[in-house]
């Protein structure tokens, strides 16, 4: 059994040039100083006002620290603030750690694991 993570986030936009800025410095600065165990990182259009991010993380310690290192980013604040995290979708391994941080990124609701809603999850 592996233990890559593949997640999926939908994004509604509220600005979109203010997102297609933010993921022009975003990008580039996840590829060149993020975590290492992130092994692809892709935004993709789907409207004109929905974004998805395809992220294959090689384990449960990649997504905990990817996160640990690029939320306060002001450029992942701007995609933040021009986009509503609709949904995300997470296959692989959800351990105590990432629950960690599910919680404290207020996804709980927002949160489908092997395609099952989350919820309160905890293991």
């Amino acid at each position: 059994m592996t233990a890559e993570i593949v997640v999926v986030n939908f994004y509604t936009l509220r600005d979109p040039d203010g997102f297609e800025r933010a993921l022009r410095v975003l990008v580039p600065r996840v590829r060149l100083q993020g975590h290492e165990g992130l092994r692809s990182y892709r935004f993709l259009g789907s409207g004109p006002r929905e974004r998805r991010l395809v992220a294959i993380y090689e384990g449960p310690t990649a997504w905990v620290g990817h996160h640990a290192r690029i939320m306060a980013w002001p450029e992942m604040v701007a995609l933040r603030a021009a986009a509503r995290l609709a949904r995300t979708d997470l296959y692989g391994p959800l351990t105590p750690p990432m629950q960690v941080w599910i919680d404290e990124m207020g996804l709980g609701r927002k949160l489908r694991h092997q395609g099952e809603s989350v919820g309160g999850f905890r293991r």
